[in-house]
């Protein structure tokens, strides 16, 4: 999953017309004011992300890659990438291993509410992870797992808000570099 924030043409000449004689700190301004909102768009991600699902703010931001823009480059990436996220990441309830457990183990992904999981159990192997069995034998056992953290950000509304959020974010930014450029320029 990868949020991409781009300056065309245009928009770096609108700059260069907006700064006038210090046309040529343009690509400054605009690099600074998307670097700003790559760093807004991540912690809008992490954000977003923990709003629909239970999550920790850590296990996002481990996925995240930004990548900055430069004075050559006016463009910056937000990309995520990872594997699925296993289930007891997520809120369990109970959390403890109990083997003999009469009622059956509830998960939520989402913050909508737990469902049971028939067969799942808890077991300390290396910290507390759930399980469920493959056969009605006692092994082989397979470790449950939800979606990823690259799909769940890729979710169509939260994508749009996010994007909404970080073009909002660098007009903002750019204003403030340009009338810094301008006043600090301006004054010497």
């Amino acid at each position: 999953m990868s949020m991409l924030i781009q300056v065309d043409a245009a928009a770096l000449r609108d700059v260069e017309q907006r700064l006038g004689q210090f046309a040529n700190r343009a690509p400054n301004a605009i690099s600074n004011s998307l670097n700003r909102a790559s760093t807004n768009t991540a912690s809008n991600i992490t954000k977003e992300t923990r709003s629909k699902y239970h999550l920790k703010p850590a296990d996002i931001k481990a996925t995240l890659k930004i990548t900055k823009a430069s004075k050559s480059v006016l463009s910056a990436e937000v990309r995520s990438s990872g594997k699925a996220v296993p289930l007891d990441r997520f809120k369990v309830s109970p959390k403890t291993v109990n083997p003999k457990r009469k009622s059956q183990l509830k998960i939520a992904v989402k913050k909508n509410g737990m469902k049971q999981v028939l067969g799942a159990f808890v077991a300390n192997l290396h910290g507390i992870k759930l399980f469920k069995r493959e056969t009605n034998k006692r092994l082989p056992i397979a470790r449950l797992f939800g979606p990823s953290i690259p799909q769940m950000i890729g979710n169509e509304e939260t994508v749009r808000k996010i994007n909404e959020q970080s073009w909002i974010t660098y007009e903002t930014r750019l204003n403030h570099e340009i009338n810094r450029i301008l006043g600090q320029l301006g004054a010497s």
